[in-house]
Formats: C-alpha cells, structure tokens, sequence
C-alpha cells in the first residue's frame, strides 16, 4: 500500500474504478466520476482532456464543475501551446502514469509571465496544476489535470493519482470498445432494417431490374451482367441507381441481404426411416 494512501482511499478508487467499468453513458470520462476524483485527491476543479501533443491543442474535454471549462476560449486555445507540461514532455519529464504539479515544471517567476497563467489561470484563482498523463500516442494523449487555488500537493494526493491513472486507462479502453460494439451493433440493426423494408419494394421492380438483380445475387460484375442480358456496362449502371432508389439501399451487398431475406427459408429434409421394411 502506498505510503499515505489509506484502507478507504483504495476502496473508493476501486468504487469508481467500478463505476467507470459498468457505466457506458458520458462518453468516455462521466462527469460524477471526475468530481469524485477532484474530491480525493483535494482540488477545486478537475479536467480529462484529449490533446493533440503534437499540434498542441485540445481535442476534447470533460470538466467539473462545468463553468471552469475554458476548451471553448479561442483565447485560451492561442495559448495552450505555452503550457509548461507540452514542454515537459517533448523533454520527456513527464512520463506516463506519474503525477507531477505544474509548479514541479517551471519556477513561480517563470510561470508568472506566461500568458495562459497571467490572463486564465491566475484571474480564475489557479495557482497550481496535478496532471497525469494517462495514456500517450504518437501525436495524441490523454490527461487528468487537478486545479487548486493554492501551491503545492501532498504526497497523498500524489500517490492517489498514480494509483487511479493505470486503471482510468484500462476503464477507457473498455468504454472505447463498449462504444464501437454498440455503434456494430447498430449498424448492423439498421441494416436489417433497410434490408427487411427493401424486400418488400422488390416487387416494384421492372422485368429488367428484376434480371440485374438476379445477377447480382449470382455474384457477377457489371460487365458480366452486361454481356448476359446483352446491354451495355452504361445501361446496367443505371438500372443499378434505379434499384437503389427504389430499395432505399445503397450498396450490391445490401440489396443482395434484402433478396436473400425475401426468399423463403427451404423446408427441412424429410426423415429417414433407419430400417426400410
């Protein structure tokens, strides 16, 4: 167990971590989770940003409460790239996982006569900064980022942090995943759904519509198709835009689903007897 985290700080790290896990609404960070958060490790407000490192902007961010958010400032974005931890990190002296206070990275003189502190920071009652990159790519990152209107954390908010990040990282990676399979699985409803609304307008098909489509199930290209109903590549592709509108599909394989799901589904075979008498 870390030095000063306590019995009941790891249990209710393992609470939100849980929380985390199991709710699948609020994108990837809810915002009750963050202000949990702000609350154990002591501050007045706490952001999860998504930041292009390369470019040194935000991408996207979750803040509590919410009229600290400052992501929306064009101000504020003119002056982002000055922050202190962009530098850290191209100078490697912040690495993933590990918490570090803004006033760790650049002396109160220097940290007086940046911008992004003088005009956002200070007149906003920040004067310190915990963050902690959760997870880093290439050219993207993501971050938990403290506020506190005095210098200076305890070694117990610290080791909290570095303790939550790991774990903040494999909770988003699950929501990640949740998202996209939910978003297939939609997908995938829609297109039953387009294929079960399609099967019922096949009948509105003219004779020759009706022969492309065949060939389509058959698997054929257009050239193919061309050269069986002795048409010309130009005229199939124009029978195609018509199934398509008059289907409400767009694609050979969706109309494809729609013919195969009109078609009846074939009656089993009949039993045989084992003994023949």
């Amino acid at each position: 167990m870390p030095a000063e985290a306590t019995k009941k700080d790891l249990r209710d790290i393992l609470e939100l971590v849980g929380v985390l896990h199991g709710d699948s609404a609020g994108g990837e960070m809810p915002t009750p989770v963050l202000a949990r958060l702000a609350a154990m490790v002591g501050c007045d407000s706490a952001s999860y940003c998504r930041v292009d490192h390369a470019g040194q902007r935000l991408l996207a961010t979750v803040v509590e409460p919410a009229s600290t958010d400052l992501s929306e400032s064009a101000a504020f974005a003119a002056v982002l790239g000055q922050h202190p931890a962009f530098i850290a990190h191209r100078e490697r002296r912040l690495p993933t996982g590990s918490s570090v206070a803004l006033t760790d990275l650049v002396d109160l003189r220097a940290l007086r006569s940046l911008p992004i502190y003088a005009d956002f920071y200070r007149p906003r009652q920040t004067h310190d900064q915990l963050l902690n990159i959760v997870t880093v790519g290439r050219r993207q990152g993501t971050l938990l980022v403290f506020n506190r209107s005095r210098r200076g954390f305890s070694g117990r908010a610290r080791e909290l942090l570095d303790l939550v990040s790991p774990l903040v990282c494999q909770a988003i990676a699950h929501r990640e995943r949740l998202t996209r399979l939910t978003c297939a699985l939609r997908d995938a409803q829609r297109h039953v759904s387009a294929a079960d609304r399609a099967a019922g307008r096949l009948a509105g098909l003219t004779p020759r519509e009706r022969e492309v489509v065949a060939r389509l199930v058959d698997g054929i290209g257009d050239r193919e198709i061309a050269r069986a109903l002795g048409i010309s590549p130009r005229t199939v592709h124009k029978h195609l835009e018509q199934i398509y509108r008059k289907l409400g599909l767009q694609s050979r394989a969706a109309v494809v689903a729609a013919v195969r799901e009109a078609q009846p589904a074939p009656e089993p075979a009949a039993e045989r007897p084992v003994f023949a008498g």
